[in-house]
This record gives structure tokens, sequence and C-alpha cells, in this order.
């Protein structure tokens, strides 16, 4: 690991252009962990680029650099240094390596456990809460003194994917990290207030519809909330609104694994999963080409939402029997 560390290092002070791409569908990690790489590496005097293929979620839109993220489907010229943050896959970054000319420095960083080494240089470390952890200490090697811009995206980035402190992934490097990212200046009250207290009236009404429909399997061990595509189109709320609804069915006693499913503008549905510890849903979701983490992961099934459901269920049973 330190030597990938090192190298990824040299690569990015050595390049004159670095591209970032962070996932599709992007979320607090790979956001704060692109847009931290992006004002560190400009304030260097480096050429960067920052893409994603969809918008930047509404919770997310005033940290620091958002305001630069470029949304492509395509990266619009060659560049000498590809950085890709928190993906575990080429395809979880769209196309947007897709045309990257053969032999391209391509550096990945990423904390899954699933992730496919399909970097030059590959650093991944599931052992990190975030990859904004690691980011934290791909700054530190760099001999690169934090800003608070840069400090607030990458506290942001491990905020959210530790559930706020609370997720089984939260140690104690974890929270030392934090610890020197606030001493850097960053205001928990200020992050929490951007991230979990500007919802609008409109949504939380719309919470409160699906709330009535979450359901538990017989034996109280999984529960479930689905959206449908009619459902969106009706109460006219964007997607932003679905964030973080799965904490909702984990929440309940009991359960030991929850989902969130909602059918896709085309033929296929997203899940997303959550587990307690008795189940590896990164297991389940790698069986459906999915990824992620032993308790939190997704993946995308082409079928109806009924038989997406009993699909994602006849495979975590499956897991059940395991442990």
């Amino acid at each position: 690991m330190r030597s990938d560390l090192q190298a990824i290092v040299a690569a990015l002070k050595g390049s004159g252009s670095t591209a970032i791409l962070s996932h599709v569908h992007p979320e607090g990690d790979t956001l704060g962990s692109a847009l931290g790489c992006h004002l560190t590496l400009k304030a260097l005097g480096k050429e960067v680029a920052t893409f994603n293929p969809d918008p930047v979620p509404k919770n997310l839109r005033t940290l620091p650099g958002a305001a630069e993220v470029i949304r492509a489907d395509r990266l619009p010229r060659p560049f000498d240094c590809y950085l890709v943050v928190d993906a575990t896959d080429p395809s979880r970054v769209g196309g947007l390596l897709s045309e990257v000319p053969a032999g391209s420095l391509v550096i990945n960083i990423d904390h899954h456990i699933s992730n496919t080494h399909f970097g030059t240089y590959n650093w991944v470390d599931p052992e990190a809460a975030a990859t904004g952890e690691m980011i934290y200490h791909l700054i530190e090697e760099m001999g690169i003194p934090l800003s608070r811009e840069v400090a607030t995206n990458l506290y942001v980035a491990i905020l959210t994917d530790t559930g706020s402190f609370h997720y089984a992934n939260t140690t104690a490097r974890t929270l030392r990290v934090a610890a020197a990212l606030i001493e850097t200046g960053v205001v928990p009250q200020d992050v929490a207030t951007m991230l979990f207290d500007q919802r609008e009236v409109e949504e939380l009404r719309f919470l409160g519809t699906l709330l009535t429909r979450l359901q538990l399997s017989s034996d109280g061990t999984m529960a479930w909330i689905e959206v449908t595509r009619e459902t969106l189109e009706r109460e006219r709320v964007s997607r932003d609104a679905l964030e973080d609804l799965i904490n909702y069915p984990r929440s309940v006693g009991g359960v030991e694994v929850a989902f969130l499913f909602k059918e896709e503008d085309g033929a296929g549905v997203r899940v997303s999963l959550r587990s307690k510890g008795q189940v590896d849903v990164a297991a389940v979701a790698k069986a459906f080409q999915g990824g992620g983490h032993k308790n939190a992961a997704g993946c995308t099934v082409v079928g109806s939402l009924p038989e997406v459901r009993e699909r994602i269920f006849q495979e975590v049973r499956r897991h059940f029997t395991r442990t």
C-alpha cells in the first residue's frame, strides 16, 4: 500500500493535466473526495478538471468547488492523468473512461473491497471508512497543508459514509482524521445543516407517504421501501428526496437487512442494501453485478419490481443460511 501511495503522489505531482472522475449518482464520499483532490491540485498550479455523468445533488451544491464539477458523458479531450475516486470499476464512472487512449495513466483510489484494481496505480484500502479518509492521507503524503475548503469536502466524505459516525466502519483512525479536519477549521454544525437541514416541506410530506408503505418480512429480519416511477412522477419530487431513505427501514428493531427498491427510467430497478452485520450485502450485490461494502451496497437489476424484489430476497436468504 505504501509504495502505491508514493507512486500516486509522484504521478500527481508530475502530471501537467489531471481529470478527476467520480461515480454515477454522486454522494458525499465520491464528491467530497473528488473536490478535495481538485482544490489541492489547483492550489499546486496544476491544470485540473472534475467530471461526473450526473448532476451534483441539491444538498451538496454548496460544497467548496462544487460549481466546478462538469457534467459530461464523455471527456472533452485527453489528459495526462485520470484520477478515479470511490469507484469499484470503470463502469461506475459511466462512459468517462471509455475513450481514454490506450496506455494512459489511470490512478484508482477506493475503499470498496469489491474494487477490480483497474488502474495503472491502485490504492484500495477496505479498512478505510471512506475514500475521503484516504484522500486525507494522500494530501498528507504530498506534504501540502490542508485548506479549510479541502478539509470541509473530506469531512463531508467521511461523515456521509459513516452515517454520521454510527456505522460499524467508524474506527479510531476515522475519528482522528475527522478531528484533524475540524482543527483545520471545519465547523461540524455548519456541515450538518448543509447536509441534513435543508429539506423542503414537500419532501417531508413525500417521506411520510413512503414510510406508510414500509414493509417487514414475516420473521422481522428484513424491511424495505419501494418507490415506483409513477410515484415519483405523481409527487413531482426529485430523486434527491430519496437520499438516506433506506436508513428508516434499517432503524427498525430486529431488522438485519434493509432495502430500498427504486424503479429506474429504463427497464431496471435500483436496489440499495444495508446490513447490521449478519449478511454481507456486498456479496449479495455482486451476484447482480453490483458492489459496495459488507454493510452497505447496491446494484441495478433488470426486471419488474416484484421480480427483482424476489430475486434479491432469495440471494439474501442464501447468505443468512451461511452465517
